[in-house]
């Protein structure tokens, strides 16, 4: 048997599955999102531990203590928290991907060419308030005292598996693996290090940093608060995105894998070497035996949180499913335009400081048609980078592979097949990040012995055509224009 985490952005789910990779069981709970004035997003960290450890007594029971045990880790990437060196409790919010905080840094530093190449250079990132550096650097400059603790050591950073690690290890292990410290911008993703040039850019004075692993690794023992009746190691540890293209089995050049959750992510294989492109974020995919995977990826704010957006603040609807029946019924959105801007706009554009809008309002629209608008909206962003990634840098995206809550809305998966008018292999299994650290684990634990054996793991999937579609077409360009005009 085997357990497994996904801690993600609005909630947390414990797997459990046996020894066939069959799905045993299966429980969330989701935590509170702690928003402080526009932008500022927040977790509450002890919250997410203390639903982790209800999550896993929920199911304890079904767990059989003779198989090979282990737990695996993904997690919202970016994330992070500082923590009590001796409890491990939090001792502040953790600060989530989704802050703008620390805005006022990035334009600082922005405004030298010299230290946003270095920032470039080594990390292949674009310094965005969505990357931890900026918020940490914003954080200790409101907070002294956490600054003093940073660097005398009764603190510690760390993303969200470093925080989880360390607390089920009873703080024992202090570690992270090369998928989530790449995403600090304070990790250098060519030599595999800690950067000190990006430190010392950042004034950041940090006395101890977590220890750096490949995903497989063993990361600690835990038996989880003294859930579970013996120690079981901890293996294949994962940045959600990461751990989706693992489970998806990208393994050669322009294999695209793409998530729709909170937020769209975007990778695309570029193999072994690392590349470096203007406003192109490039990824470390994972490591594995040394030999590091490199990505473009393309990261969307809003994707299914604009729909989130349309039933909880407008209230135009009830739930998320009915946008399938909104897509059967309606035919297009009368030339109405969503723009989810929200928190700015990410790749390929990177405006930071842009806002949300809806354009082309007239007496004969109704809330039907701000909903097939706010669909497109999603679908459009996706084409938006990957148009650019393919005319812009020569890269032939191929074998797109599509996971994420949304892939249940098969009307959905349909206009986007449409608006990029190519094949999409959509998973029908929503769980690929968990799905992926899970495999991780396998490898690490010797349970399988290499990729090749991992092709009998892989989920199926179902396969979309694209329709010629002038309607979506002229709409994508209708788009295309109001972006341009309005923000471009």
């Amino acid at each position: 048997m085997y357990l497994s985490i996904d801690q993600s952005t609005s909630s947390t789910t414990v797997f459990l599955y046996n020894k066939n990779l069959k799905l045993l069981n299966k429980v969330t709970k989701f935590h509170k999102q702690i928003q402080k004035g526009s932008g500022y997003v927040e977790h509450d960290a002890n919250e997410i531990f203390k639903n982790i450890l209800f999550l896993v007594k929920k199911i304890s029971k079904k767990i059989k203590y003779k198989s090979n045990l282990f737990l695996s880790i993904t997690n919202q990437r970016e994330t992070f928290v500082i923590f009590d060196t001796m409890t491990g409790k939090p001792l502040n919010n953790a600060i989530v991907w989704q802050c703008r905080s620390g805005q006022n840094v990035c334009d600082k530093i922005n405004k030298s060419k010299l230290n946003r190449n270095l920032i470039k250079k080594n990390t292949g990132l674009t310094l965005d308030t969505y990357f931890p550096a900026p918020k940490l650097v914003q954080l200790l400059n409101l907070n002294k005292k956490l600054k003093e603790k940073l660097k005398n050591g009764s603190a510690l950073f760390g993303t969200i598996d470093t925080y989880l690690i360390y607390r089920l290890t009873k703080q024992k292990s202090y570690t992270t693996d090369f998928t989530n410290a790449s995403r600090t911008l304070f990790f250098d993703n060519k030599s595999l290090k800690w950067s000190k040039k990006l430190l010392k850019l950042f004034k950041l004075n940090l006395k101890i940093l977590p220890e750096v692993k490949e995903s497989s690794s063993i990361f600690g023992y835990t038996n989880i608060n003294g859930i579970l009746n013996k120690n079981i190691p901890i293996s294949g540890v994962m940045g959600d995105s990461q751990a989706s293209i693992f489970a998806n089995q990208c393994f050669n050049k322009g294999n695209t894998k793409i998530t729709l959750g909170t937020g769209a992510s975007i990778l695309t294989n570029i193999g072994q070497s690392f590349k470096n492109q203007n406003k192109i974020i490039t990824t470390l995919s994972y490591v594995h035996n040394n030999n590091p995977s490199y990505s473009y990826e393309c990261l969307i704010n809003y994707a299914g949180a604009t729909i989130s957006w349309l039933k909880n603040n407008l209230k135009i609807l009830n739930s998320a499913r009915e946008t399938n029946q909104i897509l059967n019924k309606t035919k297009d959105s009368q030339g109405v335009v969503f723009v989810p801007a929200f928190v700015g706009l990410s790749s390929p554009h990177w405006i930071p400081d842009s806002k949300a809008m809806i354009y082309g309002l007239t007496p004969s629209i109704n809330k039907n048609h701000i909903v097939i608008a706010a669909l497109e909206s999603i679908a459009f962003q996706i084409k938006d980078y990957l148009d650019d990634l393919e005319e812009n840098n020569k890269i032939n995206y191929n074998d797109i592979y599509i996971d994420g809550g949304i892939v249940s809305n098969t009307s959905f998966m349909q206009l986007l097949c449409n608006t990029l008018q190519k094949k999409i292999h959509v998973t029908n299994y929503q769980d690929m990040s968990s799905y992926g650290a899970l495999m991780m684990g396998l490898l690490g634990m010797n349970i399988i012995s290499n990729f090749k054996e991992m092709k009998k793991l892989k989920q199926k999937y179902l396969v979309f055509s694209p329709d010629k579609n002038k309607e979506m077409a002229d709409s994508y360009k209708h788009w295309q224009y109001i972006l341009k005009k309005f923000y471009l």
